[in-house]
């Protein structure tokens, strides 16, 4: 009994020895190695850009090891995209890479692009996407990855106050740098002197003015209402430059050659953006103020 149990023993220690021998694993400057097998790894190494827009795309770059010291076969990646993200139609989520050698790691490693659509109401913050990779149509392995979304961009309203000023309002959450207002080439509208005017920085909710000199090219059709397009330059607060467009309805008054008048008009109503607004209402209360002050005086005297 006691032969058989010693054998036993020295069997597994002796099948211990052989796998030992096999499968290693080693930690090296690169990161860990397994011998004797495959050992695929992937990581997600950038997302460009490093935030992603609501409503717009993202590229995700994956880098795919072999940390392994056998040779992996047919290798094959597939983005498994879930709200808020998703491809194109007709875009592929499976990339068959093919063979990773073993030990292809660091800069010899493959690299597999991905660009992907963000739902124009995604959240703020991390966002996550997945990933499934296997070899030789088996072991399939799924991973998780964190992709940033940050809405970086403002908005604007912009109101004409006269032929020569517009008021431009940052409507959105975010400031504005270097803001540009530009007027450009239009069929039925002219600038005399400079057509754009550069604004500065505008914080969210705060407005400024800038002045042109518009005229309306020469028609003959009295009360016609034409649209001058207004474009609006910014960095915004992750360093991209933006360009906006806004549209501002003109009616023309009298057509007479040389006395070409007009006004700009809103459909359906005034234009007026909330944070001018709200200026208005600070004003009138502040006026409302002073009056009842003086009045109160006079009565005690």
């Amino acid at each position: 009994m006691k032969k058989i149990l010693y054998l036993i023993i020295l069997t597994i220690i002796l099948s211990s020895s052989v796998l030992a021998d096999n499968i290693n694993v080693l930690n090296i400057s690169s990161g860990t190695v397994v011998t004797g097998i495959t050992y695929l790894k992937v990581n997600l190494v950038n997302q460009d850009p490093s935030s992603a827009n609501p409503g717009e795309y993202v590229k995700l770059l994956f880098k795919i090891e072999n940390r392994g010291t056998v040779d992996a076969q047919n290798v094959t990646l597939t983005l498994v995209p879930e709200y808020p993200f998703s491809l194109d139609p007709g875009t592929s989520a499976v990339n068959n890479i093919g063979t990773v050698n073993g030990m292809q790691t660091g800069s010899k490693a493959f690299l597999v692009e991905y660009k992907v659509k963000v739902d124009k109401d995604a959240v703020d913050g991390d966002n996550e996407i997945k990933l499934k990779y296997s070899e030789n149509d088996k072991n399939y392995y799924t991973q998780t990855f964190n992709v940033t979304v940050s809405n970086s961009k403002t908005d604007f309203d912009i109101i004409a106050q006269d032929s020569t000023t517009l008021a431009i309002a940052n409507t959105g959450n975010n400031t504005a740098s270097a803001v540009i207002i530009r007027i450009p080439q239009q069929q039925n509208f002219i600038v005399n002197g400079s057509s754009a005017t550069i604004i500065g920085n505008l914080n969210a909710g705060d407005y400024t003015l800038a002045t042109f000199q518009i005229n309306p090219i020469i028609t003959n059709n009295s009360g016609m209402t034409n649209i001058l397009t207004v474009e609006i330059s910014y960095t915004d607060i992750l360093g991209i430059r933006r360009t906006v467009q806004k549209s501002l309805p003109f009616e023309f008054g009298s057509s007479e050659l040389g006395n070409i008048t007009g006004k700009f008009t809103q459909r359906g109503g005034t234009i007026l953006s909330n944070g001018l607004l709200y200026i208005v209402i600070g004003v009138v209360g502040i006026v409302i103020v002073v009056v009842f002050i003086r009045f109160r005086t006079r009565k005690k005297k």
